[in-house]
């Protein structure tokens, strides 16, 4: 339960550009138990280099759930990585110029 508050935190901060306080939250949701937790690995993962982009998503397919949930959480993630060009740990959150 606690992993799914953390999860909508992680979406909030990363949609906003708040790229370490996202990692902080997915972190966190990764401790936990359930769908989100399991989709926060993956999400960390990918945010640390540690996955390839291409592979994020047959990795969250996988993983039992919601089908549009589950499409919709990596498109969202996607949306972020390039919009903010993250290249964790360095990022530019000003790429957009949305001062």
């Amino acid at each position: 339960m606690l992993a799914d508050a953390y999860f909508q935190m992680y979406e909030v901060e990363m949609i906003g550009g708040e790229v370490k306080r996202a990692k902080h939250f997915l972190e966190r949701a990764a401790k936990g138990k359930g769908f989100y937790s399991l989709v926060s690995k993956v999400l960390l993962d990918a945010l640390l280099n540690r996955t390839e982009p291409e592979e994020i998503k047959q990795k969250i397919m996988e993983i039992e759930g919601d089908e549009r949930e589950k499409l919709a959480i990596y498109l969202r993630f996607l949306y972020s990585v390039n919009r903010y060009d993250v290249s964790y740990p360095k990022y530019d959150s000003k790429r957009c110029n949305d001062r």
